[in-house]
């Protein structure tokens, strides 16, 4: 069974894709379909560790004083 999917795109992207497709829309919902299929991973990934260590080890990856720090929550 097949889904429909509907993408907003700005004009000139819209004629690029047009243009590639030679004027065919149904060539261009194919050409869009299949670059988004072999975008996606083949298996779902897994989820990141929500334990106490998977934490703790996620805030060490940044370096005291860097932006990226603050953003996980420490140095602000």
């Amino acid at each position: 069974m097949k889904k429909q999917l509907t993408l907003n795109l700005d004009e000139k992207a819209y004629q690029r894709l047009l243009q590639h497709c030679q004027g065919d829309e149904n060539a261009l919902q194919e050409f869009a379909a299949r670059i988004l299929e072999n975008q996606l991973p083949d298996a779902p990934q897994s989820s990141p560790e929500t334990t106490a260590e998977g934490l703790e080890e996620y805030l060490k990856k940044g370096t005291p004083g860097s932006r990226s720090y603050g953003i996980k929550g420490q140095g602000w």
